[in-house]
Formats: structure tokens, sequence, C-alpha cells
């Protein structure tokens, strides 16, 4: 566990938590810009940067998600945050020519998808009556597949509304799918969140997430802009 990032989180978690915690009622009244409600709804997305060694077999990729918080008390800024997320991944030539070598056949392409979700502990700690800084540290389960795709070429006759047209054409095939089944996965993180008002917030954060699959520790970096409400 020498290698874990726990104990990392858990330092900078309780170097927040005792400006947070010092805070008078008369204080969290004062910062109403955030509105105390035991459920609190987000929805999120934005890139996803691959690190290491996924970083060598993926481009930069995209996610999107949904969540849950439950904060069980007005006079602890702590909360339990539940988030689902969806990412996809273009594949770089190195993956591609290991699927060749595994598939036997050439790979001109493919993509890589990856979702699953997370329960994570969060702590906010105001910087302002209308801004505050929260962490987060948690674990989760995510499934990894890869789609592999040949570009082949058809002979025929192809018509749409108003005319033919005869001759090659070129289409994508499938050739290859593998899928990595759920792994667990820790993460930790920050982010930065703004009252709108009413209840209301706009939140950017990124997570640093690793887990094991296929004997590889994986890593990735999303960063979620989203809504809060």
């Amino acid at each position: 566990m020498s290698k874990s990032i726990w104990p990392l989180a858990l330092l900078v978690a309780l170097s927040a938590a005792t400006p947070a915690l010092a805070q008078s009622d008369d204080t969290r009244h004062y910062f109403s810009g955030f509105q105390y409600r035991p459920f609190h709804v987000q929805i999120e997305g934005g890139p996803t940067f691959p690190q290491n060694a996924a970083r060598r077999d993926l481009h930069s990729g995209a996610n999107v998600g949904i969540g849950l918080t439950w904060q069980p008390t007005s006079h602890l800024p702590l909360a339990v945050r539940v988030d689902g997320m969806y990412s996809t991944f273009d594949d770089r030539a190195p993956l591609l020519s290991r699927a060749a070598a595994g598939l036997g056949t050439p790979v001109d392409w493919g993509h890589t998808r990856m979702w699953g979700g997370d329960v994570d502990a969060e702590l906010d700690t105001l910087l302002s009556p209308w801004v505050r800084l929260y962490l987060l540290a948690g674990g989760g389960w995510y499934d990894r597949r890869d789609s592999y795709y040949q570009q082949q070429v058809f002979n025929g006759v192809f018509c749409g509304w108003y005319f033919c047209f005869e001759g090659p054409f070129v289409a994508s095939v499938r050739v290859g799918e593998m899928s990595t089944g759920m792994s667990f996965e820790e993460n930790a993180g920050a982010g930065l969140e703004f009252s709108l008002g009413q209840g209301a917030t706009f939140f950017v954060d990124a997570r640093y997430m690793r887990f094991d699959a296929r004997g590889q520790r994986l890593r990735f970096i999303p960063v979620r802009i989203g809504l809060r409400f």
C-alpha cells in the first residue's frame, strides 16, 4: 500500500478540514451563497486524459456523467458523492498493432469505451461567500471495451432517395472486440464550485484515477465541468 494514493488524499483532506470545521453557525449563515439541502443531483462532462501506459495506447477522450451528492448535516462540510461516468477514446498505433497481431488480421482503426461509477467522500471548504473548494477521495468499478475495425472495399449498387450509384464502396467492418470486465478503481481529486443562487451551482473538478486491468495499472485524469442542483 506504499504506492497507494490514499495516504496523500487523507493528508490533504485533513489539512483542509481544520478551517472548514472551525466555522461557527453565524459564519455558515453568512456564507449563504450555498444553500443546504441533504441531496443534490449533478450532471457533468469534459475531457479525459490518459496517463503513462494508457497514454501510449489512447488519445485524449471525452466523458459525460451524472451523480448524486448526500450531505447528512449542515453542521459538517462532509458529503458522500456518487457518480456514474462514460468515457470514449480513439486508439493509437501501438494498441492497433498489438490488436492486429492478436487477431491475425489488419486493423485500421479502433476506439475504446470505459464506463462505471465511483463512491467518494467530499470535503468542502469555503473560499468566499460564492466560491468553495472541495476535495474528493474514494473508489469504484469500471469496465473497458476495445473495438477494432478494418476498412474493406465492396462492389455493388447503392441507391438513395433520388439516385443510384454503382462502384466500389469503402466501409469499416468490426474485426474484434475485447473487454476487461469490471475492475476496481481508486481516485482522489479536487474541484471549485461556484454558487448560481437558488440552490444551483457550477463546478469544475479533476480526479486522478487508477485501476488494474489485463495486468496493467492504468491511470486517467477526467476533468469534469457541470451543474449541481
